[in-house]
């Protein structure tokens, strides 16, 4: 389950730029974008490897760590060359996805951590 929660963590980190008062911070927030595809990766790895070993009673935590995943690789769009104002928008755009997500893996990840599949 600690899976699902870095990786809802990592995903709710794109609200931490949007405020002022963290902008001491800019420079870690970079530094752990760079690590959100590989950390997408091993999270979609994980979680199947999960979802396999618990069989239906770790389907709701599988899912939402491959959703949570696959999530995280789609930053990968934010790297193909386009103008600053379309970046701007995907940003937002990914942004307001990003959230909900998050906080949707951060919830199954503790569900799982107090409620083991059997």
């Amino acid at each position: 389950m600690e899976f699902l929660i870095l990786g809802g963590l990592i995903l709710t980190m794109d609200l931490l730029k949007k405020w002022e008062a963290f902008s001491s911070m800019e420079n870690s927030l970079k530094a752990l974008t760079a690590l959100k595809i590989p950390f997408g990766i091993v999270i979609i790895l994980t979680s199947i490897g999960f979802w396999g070993v618990h069989g239906a009673a770790g389907t709701f935590q599988g899912i939402m760590g491959i959703i949570a995943g696959g999530f995280l690789i789609l930053d990968l769009l934010k790297l193909i060359p386009r103008t600053e104002e379309s970046k701007g928008q995907m940003d937002t755009a990914m942004t307001t996805l990003a959230v909900p997500i998050g906080v949707l893996a951060i919830i199954a990840g503790v569900i799982g951590l107090f409620m083991p599949a059997i």
